[in-house]
């Protein structure tokens, strides 16, 4: 019987594959980085939830972010989501059909149409 080889061989390879990439859980500490760098002040993040958007949708680049922050002279209950990317890191952006306006740990960017990264 040539089937129990192929099979052994077919396991092992497998096994072997990598697993896909799951980003780590963001902390309290790089949701509050991000809403300071939204201009919030008096962060008080209260929960982190990774894998569930505000929106229901789940997936291990996402995470929903709930806080109390001020900006403006006002304070605001805040939901926020995170989307992970390889590059940026956890983020949360805005957009409009002309630009993203994006916000990392690093800071602020915002990127026009026409105009490139």
């Amino acid at each position: 019987m040539h089937l129990a080889p192929a099979l052994l061989a077919l396991a092992t390879l497998i096994t072997s594959l990598p697993a896909a990439e799951t980003p780590p859980a963001p902390t309290r500490e790089e949701a509050a980085s991000i809403l300071s760098a939204m201009e919030y002040r008096e962060v008080n993040v209260i929960a982190v939830v990774h894998g569930v958007s505000d929106g229901k949708v789940t997936a291990p680049s996402v995470a929903s972010v709930l806080a109390l922050a001020k900006r403006d002279g006002a304070y605001a209950d805040l939901k926020l989501n995170l989307f992970y990317d390889r590059e940026l890191g956890w983020f949360t952006y805005e957009s409009t059909p002309r630009q993203f306006r994006v916000w990392t740990q690093a800071g602020y960017r915002e990127i026009k149409a026409g105009t490139g990264y």
